[in-house]
């Protein structure tokens, strides 16, 4: 990584850079006559004698020379100004290139750590680094040459223009740089060692902001909230304190370049007001050294703030190097090196360790003079506790961790010096805590195979650009957007074949009835084909008739049923019968939708549903009345908050005191806000009674008829023939909501759709649709042993030719389930288990006893169990 900011612009931009620099050429000879041209304007042609003139082969009146000079200024103006749009754009241009170079460039230096660097610098330091400390480096990069030397260049020709009109007003106009050029470096260097300790300071922000964010459970769970308050508001202090040291500086600077900038036109009153009087110098001459000087500001208040620009990009540049111009960084091809036949088949040789030493950062984390050899199709363990160096052996097999010392080479290949193209195709590494990428569960099976594009997407329109632009800037020429999945190295030719080997190894490992929650949880994607729709639709019905057939079951799911009331589904539901096309709209806030307003005002039911939210309202303050405000019972009822409580005691208060009618307009929405939200079923709170029930179910068809066509978009209305967008696959297929009042409704559902959806064969599409379930971020929905799991799937999709697994094996009752898959997937394959007890590895060739970073016993499995 260049040294300096400015090596880094003049290797990759020089081309470009020159480029700017010849424009800018082009434009200081316009300038120098857009300055002339006023002082023949004011001297020859207004004040001027001797007309008419032969000019251009023409005879030119005194108006006429007049217009022809004037228009002649305006054409000068107007192609300066062409100049300086050229100018901007491409130094714009070349900002952004450059930016993304660098972005790209510190990425890739990232993804060439080595792992142990990761243990001293965090996400939360490398992140802001990445993204906006290397910003303002665009913008400057773009002007690295081109502004001093525009600027510069229309300094030096306003002061040429100022000298040929008479040198001692040349005088006048530099005398004061001299100061400025003193003065400004001493009060910018100060300002620069404060930029670097902010950059410091905000880095360290950074850092602590993220470990709140990954630590935010310890934080509620120890209360500790208050602290990290305290710790943030002190470097937050740090932070103002170097920011306002550095604004005082700063506007010191700009208060003396104003008064000096303000100082010289004393000088040319004075001094060129004489010389006029005196006749020494013309008055149009004046007027424009005037207007020269006055446009003389401009470049030499570019040039400071460039100056200022300039040292604050090097500083960021220069604290970026010190983090990521590291000495141990993988080299370049290490990552970019493709396969080769001679090194693929080596990884299918022996691993063999001589003499290998580590050290890492603590105690606990080292390996001493490990000497061992794993054969082909052998499968060994390794044996040891926290601090055994059993982990950090595990990660050496597998190439994440280098050797200090000795060597480690499979097939005789230094596994150091092979790529990590070779690595990452036949060996799978499954650390303690595997990470799960935020996405789908798809997504993160198909993770391991997606070693390099197979095929480039030719159909996408601006591809040329994009490959032109990526080989500018330095950048991979693969688009995300090609196919990236080697089908071939999971064994298989399709998608639709993939997908079906994942679920069998889920259903191996016992996630499959994860996945299959999952996909019931699922909604449909929107171009559903007709053929899914139509099982989806016999589904419902056929479960619709054996529901009703047993009078069990029929007692325990509330359909949806066009002339019926729901008792589960909330007041909204049932009035509207139909749910918001917005899937964000919460039930409450359906009270404020325009169309449901105006449909409660025009209907004459809004008195309806304000006196429901009254008595709702009334109930829980009475049941609540005793029980502090806070309490969770409260909170589970999802009516109200502890907060809302006491604003609707206030207005319930003023409901009876002054009557219905003497509520606000918001006030009454508060309310049928209160009631939208009811499930009779579910609150139990005794008020709604049949009659205001049927009451709102007569209400359905009328609300419907109020709306337009092209309202009725808004909402995604119940239909018994039509597969409901937002309802999940689960509800979709029962129509209907387990009843909250009966209990074991939610089991007996749940074994009702699993029956139907096996009797349709609609379950191989639901686990596909369990694929497709959002991990959150970073598989934050999942279980540790979900993760776990799902990673060795991934692990096994890949057919590796060596599988390693670190703490795995936990000694549950799943480990067996674990163990028969791995030997029916890695069968005559080298696999290498990392346990804590021999007895959680069996069937195992060898293990090796480590303590302390070293290998104390190996042997055949009996042979170390007798022992221990």
């Amino acid at each position: 990584m260049e040294k300096s900011l400015f090596q880094f612009v003049w290797r990759y931009s020089r081309t470009q850079q020159i480029i700017l620099f010849l424009i800018t050429l082009l434009s200081f000879p316009i300038l120098y006559y857009t300055l002339e041209l006023p002082k023949l304007i004011v001297n020859d042609a207004i004040s001027g004698k001797n007309f008419p003139r032969s000019l251009l082969g023409a005879e030119w009146g005194q108006i006429d020379y007049l217009l022809l000079l004037c228009f002649s200024f305006l054409g000068l103006v107007v192609i300066n100004n062409a100049v300086k749009y050229v100018l901007n754009v491409y130094r714009g241009l070349v900002g952004e290139r450059m930016l993304r170079r660098l972005r790209y460039d510190l990425y890739k230096r990232v993804l060439l750590f080595r792992l142990p660097r990761f243990r001293k610098m965090s996400s939360g330091e490398i992140i802001p680094m990445i993204t906006s400390e290397v910003e303002p480096l665009g913008g400057f990069i773009g002007d690295a040459v081109a502004l001093p030397a525009f600027q510069g260049g229309q300094l030096l020709v306003y002061l040429v223009f100022i000298f040929v009109q008479d040198p001692l007003l040349g005088v006048a106009a530099i005398t004061f740089y001299p100061v400025q050029g003193y003065i400004i470096p001493k009060l910018q260097k100060r300002v620069n060692m404060l930029n670097k300790e902010r950059v410091r300071n905000v880095r360290r922000i950074s850092d602590r902001i993220g470990e709140s964010v990954q630590g935010i459970t310890e934080i509620h769970a120890n209360d500790t909230a208050q602290w990290h308050l305290a710790e943030l508001t002190d470097r937050l202090h740090a932070n103002f304190t170097i920011r306002f040291a550095v604004f005082r500086r700063k506007f010191m600077i700009k208060f003396i370049n104003n008064f000096i900038n303000q100082l010289t036109p004393f000088f040319f009153y004075s001094i060129g007001g004489y010389l006029v009087i005196k006749g020494d110098v013309s008055f149009g001459a004046l007027v424009a050294v005037l207007a020269a000087y006055k446009d003389l500001a401009g470049p030499w208040k570019e040039l400071l703030g460039y100056y200022q620009n300039q040292a604050d990009v090097r500083i960021k540049y220069e604290a970026i190097v010190e983090n990521f111009d590291i000495p141990d960084l993988y080299p370049d091809t290490r990552i970019s090196t493709e396969p080769t036949e001679d090194l693929l088949s080596a990884m299918a040789g022996q691993m063999k360790l001589d003499h290998v030493t580590y050290v890492g950062d603590s105690a606990g984390q080292e390996l001493s003079a490990i000497t061992l050899s794993i054969d082909p199709g052998e499968t060994v363990a390794l044996v040891g506790g926290d601090g055994s160096g059993r982990t950090e052996l595990a990660a050496m097999l597998a190439g994440l961790l280098s050797p200090k010392s000795g060597r480690l080479t499979v097939g005789g290949k230094n596994l150091e010096e092979m790529p990590e193209s070779v690595i990452g195709q036949k060996v799978a590494y499954i650390g303690p805590s595997p990470q799960i990428f935020s996405g789908t569960i798809r997504s993160n099976l198909r993770y391991s195979i997606r070693n390099r594009p197979i095929s480039t997407p030719e159909a996408l329109d601006d591809l040329a650009d994009r490959m032109r632009e990526a080989e500018l800037t330095g950048n991979t020429p693969y688009v995300i957007e090609a196919i990236w999945e080697n089908y071939q190295a999971a064994g298989v030719a399709t998608p639709e074949e993939l997908d079906t080997r994942a679920v069998e190894l889920l259903n191996h490992v016992g996630l499959g009835d994860d996945i299959y929650q999952m996909g019931l949880r699922s909604r449909f994607p929107e171009n559903l084909d007709e053929k899914t729709q139509n099982a989806i639709l016999m589904a419902r019905n056929k479960l619709f008739d054996d529901v009703q057939a047993n009078r069990n079951l029929s007692s325990k799911i509330a359909f949806w049923i066009r002339d019926a009331f729901n008792p589960t589904a909330t007041l909204a539901e049932n009035l509207l019968f139909a749910t918001s096309a917005d899937r964000h709209t919460e039930v409450g806030m359906l009270s404020e939708n325009d169309h449901v307003r105006a449909f409660l005002n025009q209907s004459g039911c809004r008195k309806l549903f304000v006196e429901i939210g009254i008595a709702v309202a009334d109930a829980i303050i009475e049941l609540f009345s005793d029980i502090d405000g806070d309490s969770a019972i409260l909170e589970s009822l999802d009516l109200m908050t502890a907060t809302e409580l006491v604003e609707y005691r206030n207005l319930v208060a003023k409901a009876h005191s002054q009557g219905a009618e003497a509520l606000e307009r918001w006030e009454t929405r508060r309310f049928i806000a209160l009631a939208f939200r009811l499930s009779p079923a579910r609150h139990r709170l005794g008020v709604l009674s049949d009659e205001r029930a049927a009451q709102i179910v007569s209400l359905r068809e009328a609300f419907r008829r109020s709306l337009s066509e092209e309202d009725r978009k808004d909402f995604a209305f119940f239909d018994r023939d039509a597969v409901h967008p937002y309802f999940s696959i689960s509800e979709n297929l029962v129509f209907g909501l387990p009843r909250a009042d009966r209990r074991g409704s939610q089991e007996a559902v749940a074994r009702l759709v699993s029956d139907i959806s096996e009797e349709v064969g609609l379950t191989a599409y639901i686990m596909q649709a369990g694929l497709d379930f959002d991990v959150g971020v970073m598989g934050s929905v999942l279980s540790v042993g979900q993760r776990r799991k799902i990673a060795l799937v991934r692990a096994l999709l890949k057919q590796p030719t060596i599988l390693i697994a670190d703490d795995l094996l936990q000694g549950t009752s799943e480990d067996q389930v674990t163990h028969a898959l791995v030997e029916q997937a890695m069968a005559n394959k080298t696999v290498i288990w990392g346990v804590n007890r021999p007895d959680l590895a069996p069937n195992c060739d060898k293990l090796h006893i480590m303590q302390s970073g070293r290998i104390v016993q190996s042997g055949a499995p009996q042979d170390i169990l007798e022992t221990v």
